[in-house]
């Protein structure tokens, strides 16, 4: 079997699998509708010898087949193969907090979106969609969320413990930068990164002295300058996660160091930086145009990625149009395999597969476009 047919089929047996949990979602629908109403409450019971799940899995498998049968546009592309399971769940989740009217119009446009990217993108689009259509539904939704921060410990196995830290998004950026900004500091020994950013974590929990300079925490927020004003109330883009409400950030942005990123008034493209402090200015516009790895499906963030060169540095060609973030990974996949990539005119990125499958990696404006 050719190399093509194997992927068309590997691609179809994973659009059955999407069919299969829709049809076991309205199955158990249908069971839960023929039990008597004072049963109902007792559903996971009823599941509990029938599929040799605990109550606690049978309860889940309930509330969840009753989300999507709820939704039947979103159980219909799942059924079909167009999004899978988890894109399903997501989008329920962000539609959520809208009303019937605006679940309406944002669903199909989701479904859309989910079933041309990864989970990833597709939150991340959701999340701004959402924010767009009804920007005090989800400023509501980020309030009752935060309501759930918590901290958690769980025991694993040979003396370890996973410690687990619920915090708003750009408290945890902040965080992170932190911890990952001393860690890097430190001088080099037998410690990998991750195992230097643990060990500062406990460090900082603990109160204990740091043996490196900690620095100032940076996060990357993006917005327009009628947010500034108070003209407009639009998302605002914290980079490496995704859009936020304004009034989140209101107060960060105010005491931030601002740099100016001009953007095309029709695709809402990066298209010229200009900075107070002295950076390399080529690379921060490359990472603002294109704010994750340029492969397709990876969302490592671009400041954490390689500038590559598309076509191999000639002395000439270190220019935006030849330069594209690709984390370490993908860089050197692309360098040291049959994968290959081209930068179109257009700005978009194209990877040809090692069975000569072409396949685009799609613009993702950091502004609005312009709606003319």
């Amino acid at each position: 079997m050719a190399p093509a047919d194997i992927e068309d089929e590997l691609v179809a047996a994973y659009a059955a699998i999407g069919k299969a949990v829709a049809d076991f979602a309205s199955t158990l629908m249908k069971l839960y509708d023929d039990l008597d109403p004072q049963v109902q409450q007792y559903a996971g019971d009823v599941l509990m010898p029938l599929l040799r799940v605990s109550q606690v899995k049978g309860n889940k498998l309930i509330d969840r087949a009753m989300s999507l049968v709820e939704h039947p546009a979103v159980l219909e592309a799942l059924s079909e193969g167009r999004i899978d399971e988890g894109k399903a769940l997501m989008i329920i989740d962000q539609v959520s907090v809208l009303d019937a009217a605006n679940q309406a119009i944002a669903e199909p446009v989701l479904i859309a979106h989910a079933a041309s990217h990864n989970y990833t993108a597709s939150q991340r689009y959701a999340r701004r969609y959402v924010l767009k259509l009804d920007a005090e539904a989800a400023l509501r939704r980020h309030e009752e969320k935060r309501k759930q921060r918590l901290v958690e410990k769980f025991n694993l196995d040979d003396g370890m413990c996973s410690l687990r830290v619920v915090l708003p998004a750009l408290d945890a950026a902040l965080a992170f930068d932190r911890i990952d900004r001393i860690a890097r500091a430190l001088p080099k020994d037998d410690r990998t990164l991750d195992q230097k950013r643990s060990d500062v974590a406990a460090d900082l929990l603990m109160g204990k002295d740091t043996p490196a300079p900690q620095g100032e925490v940076c996060v990357n927020l993006t917005m327009p300058i009628t947010n500034i004003l108070g003209l407009t109330t639009d998302p605002v883009m914290l980079g490496g996660y995704g859009p936020l409400p304004a009034e989140v950030v209101a107060d960060v942005a105010a005491n931030g160091i601002w740099k100016r990123i001009l953007t095309d008034p029709v695709t809402g493209m990066a298209e010229h930086i200009t900075t107070y402090r002295p950076t390399p200015a080529q690379r921060e516009l490359i990472n603002a145009r294109y704010p994750t790895c340029t492969m397709v499906g990876c969302n490592q963030p671009a400041h954490r990625c390689d500038v590559d060169h598309c076509c191999p540095f000639d002395g000439t060609n270190t220019t935006i149009a030849n330069l594209r973030p690709k984390c370490r990974h993908h860089h050197r996949m692309k360098t040291h395999s049959n994968w290959s990539c081209e930068n179109r005119p257009d700005g978009t990125h194209a990877w040809t597969t090692p069975s000569g499958r072409v396949i685009e990696t799609e613009l993702e404006p950091i502004a609005e476009p312009a709606p003319f």
